[in-house]
């Protein structure tokens, strides 16, 4: 009789149905490598990850939001002698700098995960003792080409032929190794996991992902993958604790970070019952293209094995490239920095111009021009002056406050102010479910565009000179619910620019839920500043 594997996990008390309960949403970044600094690739995955969970955490979900380093590798521990530090001592830096540039891009995650950390390195030897017992395991021979830089094996078809060698697709020289390892049984799970991704339409984002997936990986056969390293050829990592020769190899060790994180296999494991385990909720995680097949491949069927349920959906983006197309590359002397990117710009532009410009299913070229572009037609010229106009015409008009006058009729241009409203509101949502961050700023600006436009066709001044207070009252009513709702559906991306707008159109939180944009009457009786000051000054 075949063995069940020794990890089991409690039972979800279901929820109580008299109290309202917010759907759970989980959502990762991938575990960035702690080889080197912080780079704009880095930047982009957390800025689009982090803006995902601020938009479901407005519009009504119960978010957690984990980020975190991948510290161990034979990598880290050669660039960490390269540079006269300790392993640890060197992942304690690089820590310190993703960190800080994560508190100056506005991320706002729930938990990080360090690959040292204790208790994600105890439940890793848990999982590889009890995929060990259950023979899923096993000790062999391996050999192969191999990148130390990437840590992954190439076979001389996938490697790059060079006149002194072969090279792997980011350009590191491929050296040839062979040792002893233990291979995880993958090509016992081909058809499982060929079933599964085929099934789950939703899963891949974009879904052309799959057929990649399927071509090159998956109908030829899953390989066995190898899962540990000799401590003589890889001295940085978490031991075997059942072959004290042997370190546990990258995708155990870093895939695992997603469920250790919220308590898998430890005493406290609340929040991976919530988050993870919980059903109906989302499980997403957020990675770059390069990544992928781990995470469609070999994540579930671990999780399958363990008895797990699988993530909902996996977004795999694609690349920034340099403005001329080329891969961003120290010796092409064309690399961005983010730290010096948010110095010169600030957050809020950099978070806008790689949600707004960036699409998943394309590498993007990343271009200064472009985004000072971006930046002076949507946030200065078109939401900005939007602000600047509606709390000079309050003032002037209505003495600073918004008055809604009951009986008189609307106007076409009113009603269209109304349907778009209600239009945007309705394809916001269904965007940001679908992952579609550029879809749903795109549709804001619209309303935002709409709206100066209502101002132009109104012509409120006319109705001023003509002393039609009731027009002109329902006119800055309707103009101020525009600007709320615009407001409020930019704030998981422009964290400082509306916070600053909210202050001056003196919102309060109750007139800043997203489930009362469509109750207009929320604003009657409002009173804005009696000045504006610019927020986004033209560049």
């Amino acid at each position: 009789m075949k063995k069940k594997l020794p990890l089991k996990t409690k039972r979800v008390q279901k929820a109580n149905p008299k109290k309202p309960v917010r759907p759970t949403f989980y959502i990762t970044t991938a575990i960035h490598y702690s080889s080197g600094l912080p780079h704009i690739g880095h930047a982009y995955e957390n800025i689009l990850t982090d803006v995902i969970a601020r938009c479901k955490r407005l519009i009504g979900f119960d978010v957690y939001f984990l980020t975190g380093l991948d510290e161990h590798g034979q990598k880290i521990y050669e660039v960490a002698q390269k540079n006269n530090y300790s392993p640890k001592k060197w992942t304690d830096y690089i820590y310190t700098k993703f960190i800080e540039l994560w508190k100056k891009l506005q991320i706002s995650n729930d938990g990080f995960i360090r690959t040292t950390d204790k208790y994600h390195e105890a439940a890793v030897q848990k999982v590889f003792s009890a995929f060990l017992k259950q023979k899923l395991i096993y000790l062999s021979k391996w050999e192969s080409l191999y990148c130390v830089g990437c840590e992954e094996a190439y076979t001389e078809e996938e490697a790059i032929k060079k006149p002194d060698g072969l090279y792997c697709r980011t350009g590191h020289k491929l050296i040839t190794k062979s040792e002893p390892s233990y291979f995880f049984k993958m090509s016992k799970f081909t058809q499982w996991i060929k079933k599964f991704l085929l099934s789950q339409k939703t899963f891949l984002v974009p879904p052309t992902r799959i057929k990649e997936l399927m071509n090159t990986f998956i109908n030829k056969g899953i390989d066995d993958l190898s899962v540990s390293r000799l401590k003589s050829s890889c001295k940085w990592g978490i031991g075997v604790a059942d072959d004290q020769k042997h370190v546990v190899y990258v995708w155990i060790d870093a895939l695992l970070n997603y469920i250790t994180a919220l308590g898998y296999l430890q005493k406290n494991d609340k929040l991976f019952l919530h988050y993870w385990q919980k059903t109906p909720g989302e499980v997403v995680h957020v990675v770059g293209k390069d990544i992928a097949r781990f995470h469609a491949i070999y994540w579930p069927i671990m999780l399958h094995c363990l008895k797990v349920r699988e993530p909902s959906h996996l977004i795999a983006h694609g690349w920034i490239m340099a403005e001329d197309g080329r891969k961003m590359s120290k010796s092409f002397n064309n690399v961005v920095d983010p730290n010096a990117l948010v110095d010169k710009y600030g957050s809020d532009l950099v978070r806008y111009y790689l949600t707004k410009e960036f699409l998943i299913e394309n590498d993007n070229n990343f271009s200064l021009k472009k985004m000072q572009e971006l930046y002076n037609n949507d946030l200065a010229n078109n939401y900005g002056n939007l602000v600047s106009r509606l709390i000079g015409m309050v003032n002037k008009y209505t003495d600073g406050k918004i008055k809604y006058t009951k009986g008189v009729k609307l106007d076409d241009q009113t009603k269209i102010l109304i349907k778009t409203i209600k239009q945007t509101i309705k394809t916001y949502t269904t965007a940001v479910n679908q992952f579609k961050i550029n879809v749903a700023l795109n549709t804001v600006l619209e309303l935002a565009k709409a709206a100066n436009k209502y101002i132009e066709n109104t012509k409120p001044w006319t109705l001023f000179a003509k002393k039609n207070t009731g027009a002109i009252n329902n006119f800055l009513f309707y103009l101020t619910n525009a600007a709320r709702t615009i407001t409020v559906l930019l704030t998981p991306v422009l964290t400082n620019g509306t916070k600053q707008f909210i202050d001056q159109l003196c919102f309060t939180a109750s007139q800043l839920t997203f489930a009362d944009l469509l109750d207009f009457t929320k604003i009657d009786g409002h009173c804005v500043a009696k000045t504006s000051t610019p927020i986004y000054n033209r560049l």
